[in-house]
């Protein structure tokens, strides 16, 4: 039996906001016992010595892409429009060594900031590959960070799926998007079967989910035949639900109600379906997701980065809708970084007209980054600390400049501290990062790795970049367009004295 005692850390009680001195008794991965200091009779057990630490749960990001780690810095003024139109050359042209870096890349990126699992949305494109996939499930088995993985797809692209953006195109541009329609949905369909038909194979941590990306951009066969796997094979269904204000107004374009009442309305909703984003959703929207007590991915940084808008999450909340906090991809919150990800989730509550108390505290900031992205990937025994929790801890240095003085642990790891204050990282009681190094990953060979891989793939991307930076103003200019179609909500602020229309 494996047998660690942390002795000397200030333990977080997220519940009541306190962090209190306590041990803690690791066997097997688990946490088997949390006593006063020096109350554990801890035998033979290694020692681990957490003095001058704060102990949290590893965070949970609860939305990322780990194909877009290749892309982090590329966009500077990216819409969420302008993101989609360079998604081909981001996810394309990639042997299984490059899928399995960047996901690395990610995961290294990820676990250094305290997270210890992700829902990971799998993106090759025109479609997944099994190879692929498994790269992507060995990457996070190596680094030590557990994963729901879902191949995320789709049978429309953009161009397809948006009407009147292709015919707003020029003539040369709207016969290029044409030579890159995807062929169908069988295919893809086929491609996600047999994923599924190798979930056995998965790595220890790693669970399998399916992705149908945007409710807009999949024929209602293709959604529905989604819907059926995931019934047969009692798997989650994640999708990108009401992201910008153009997907909302898409779906009344298209359907004359908006996203969710129509995944409502083809029985795709239920405690199995993950919304992630859910900017532009109403009150209405909200209760069909807590009816059917589905889940939300809350991605800040995301959002802001993208000009998306600003999610509400206290109405979410009020009505028990499970909220998970998220990074999202490395192409649009390129640092991964879940401390991030609270204070802006904490700042971002307070821009609405409404009282304090509707504000996100730090206790409750930290719990969507912990125990409400745990239930949100399925994993009940994460995201806590507690008799029979897995050992998933993340360490914060109380020596570093961002905790002196200590006032207020648990607040100031929502107001000041950043990654550079975690200094351990623990996943199943196995320390992966010790003393701010990753123990499992050599950094350096890394490195030199992804430089191999980068030199390799720039040159058979050029022709598909090139495209996307040709198609992106055209597409942005589109969007902006559709801005005066009437939504029943607004999740921009106003400028005041300008004409913006």
């Amino acid at each position: 039996m494996s047998r660690t005692v942390i002795t000397g850390g200030l333990v977080a009680d997220l519940a009541s906001g306190t962090a209190t001195a306590r041990d803690l008794l690791v066997e097997n991965g688990r946490l088997a016992a949390i006593a006063e200091p020096g109350g554990l009779d801890a035998g033979d057990a290694a020692r681990h010595d957490a003095s001058e630490r704060l102990i949290l749960p590893g965070f949970v990001n609860s939305h990322t892409h780990g194909h877009a780690n290749l892309a982090k810095g590329v966009a500077d003024r990216w819409t969420l429009e302008a993101s989609l139109t360079n998604g081909p050359w981001m996810g394309g042209a990639r042997d299984v060594e490059t899928i399995y870096l960047s996901t690395l890349i990610g995961a290294l990126d990820m676990l250094s900031k305290g997270c210890t699992a992700c829902f990971d949305l799998v993106y090759e494109f025109p479609r997944p590959t099994v190879g692929g996939f498994m790269a992507v499930a060995r990457a996070y088995a190596d680094a030590g960070v557990k994963a729901v993985l879902a191949p995320m797809v789709a049978d429309k692209t953009l161009f397809t799926a948006i009407p009147g953006l292709a015919a707003s195109l020029p003539q040369d541009l709207r016969e290029s998007v044409g030579r890159f329609a995807l062929d169908g949905g069988d295919a893809t369909i086929e491609a996600v079967e047999a994923i599924i038909a190798e979930r056995a194979n998965l790595p220890a941590g790693i669970a399998l989910a399916l992705a149908p990306t945007i409710p807009h951009h999949c024929s209602e066969h293709f959604l529905l035949r989604h819907g059926e796997l995931a019934e047969q094979h009692g798997l989650p269904v994640h999708m990108h639900v009401a992201e910008s204000r153009l997907q909302a107004s898409v779906a009344r374009d298209l359907w004359g109600q908006s996203p969710v009442a129509y995944l409502a309305e083809r029985g795709v909703l239920g405690p199995h379906f993950i919304a992630a984003h859910a900017v532009w959703l109403d009150a209405a929207d909200l209760d069909l997701l807590a009816a059917h007590r589905c889940r939300i991915a809350h991605i800040p940084a995301s959002n802001f980065r993208l000009g998306a808008g600003i999610a509400h999450v206290r109405p979410m909340l009020e009505r028990g809708i499970c909220v998970g906090l998220a990074t999202d991809g490395a192409n649009s919150s390129d640092a991964l970084s879940m401390p991030q990800a609270i204070r802006l989730a904490s700042y971002a509550s307070r821009i609405f007209d409404a009282p304090r108390e509707d504000w996100l505290g730090a206790g409750e900031t930290l719990r969507l980054a912990t125990e409400g992205g745990a239930d949100l990937l399925g994993l009940p025994r994460a995201g806590r600390i507690e008799v029979g929790a897995a050992a998933d801890l993340a360490f914060f240095d109380l020596g570093h400049i961002d905790f002196l003085p200590l006032i207020d642990p648990l607040n100031q790891v929502v107001t000041a501290a950043d990654s550079g204050s975690i200094a351990d990282v623990m996943v199943d009681g196995d320390l992966v990062i010790r003393d701010r190094r990753p123990t499992r990953i050599d950094r350096m060979d890394l490195r030199a790795r992804v430089g191999e891989a980068v030199a390799r793939l720039d040159p058979s991307l050029t022709e598909a970049r090139t495209l996307a930076g040709r198609l992106e103003p055209h597409v942005v200019a589109f969007a902006r367009s559709q801005r005066h179609k009437p939504l029943p909500i607004n999740r921009f602020l106003s400028v005041e004295g300008k004409d913006r229309s």
